[in-house]
């Protein structure tokens, strides 16, 4: 069997036909918040103010994008890193299904070692940082994947413990960024993997060669062929 998870969208006109056709529907769901306001996320950004200024529709349509698309390629490429793992790992895979108490340590330590997400940022101004000078304006990379394996924050860094009981890793971000989605994208990595395991407790990787990652700022197994049993 064949997992696909989602391959990418390399074709510029089917992308712009995406995003045009995601922005009409954004742009229904507008108009009809304003004929009749909910208790939801698009009436909370109709009621909020910038400035003493209303947010434009334009600026509610990027945080609508921004979210829908945050919050589907990071889960489905930390769901497929964890499968990756436990077909690669069948000690952990079994003592998942013997011991389903160990699912939520399961998932901060998936979560931690195959971190999805790394994030850019701008320099505010002209800083040094452990001896590195950064110019002001210029973008730098914040590597979480790199954070969560630490030495000097996590014991055995580089060892997948399914068990480890502190866990203070940074792949949902930190302080006032941290990812608004990060409790959904623990419920829905724990029960894709509950599932699967319910389902189909002996699986293991057909060839770990033909098993293909995304590349970007969002990584996870994109083609990962398994065979069941």
């Amino acid at each position: 069997m064949y997992l696909l998870l989602h391959e990418g969208v390399t074709n510029n006109t089917s992308f712009m036909q995406a995003i045009g056709e995601m922005d009409t529907y954004f742009r229904d769901q507008i108009a009809s918040r304003r004929e009749v306001p909910g208790e939801d996320l698009i009436t909370f950004l109709l009621d909020a103010e910038m400035d003493g200024q209303p947010l434009s529709d334009e600026h509610i349509i990027g945080t609508l994008r921004l979210l829908l698309i945050a919050g589907i390629d990071t889960t489905w490429s930390a769901i497929g890193a964890s499968l990756w793992h436990l077909a690669k790992h069948p000690q952990d895979r079994r003592r998942l299904v013997a011991e389903p108490a160990l699912m939520p340590t399961a998932v901060e330590e998936f979560l931690r070692a195959y971190a999805p997400v790394t994030m850019a940022r701008q320099v505010v101004r002209e800083t040094t940082v452990g001896g590195c000078p950064f110019k002001e304006r210029q973008m730098v990379m914040l590597p979480f994947p790199a954070a969560n394996r630490d030495p000097e924050v996590f014991s055995d860094a580089d060892r997948v413990l399914i068990d480890r009981a502190e866990n203070r890793h940074a792949t949902f971000g930190l302080g006032i960024h941290r990812c608004i989605g990060s409790n959904l994208a623990r419920m829905e990595i724990t029960v894709a993997i509950e599932e699967w395991l319910v389902r189909i407790p002996e699986f293991k990787l057909t060839n770990p060669d033909d098993v293909t990652w995304s590349h970007g700022a969002v990584r996870g197994p994109r083609r990962l062929p398994v065979t069941f049993g």
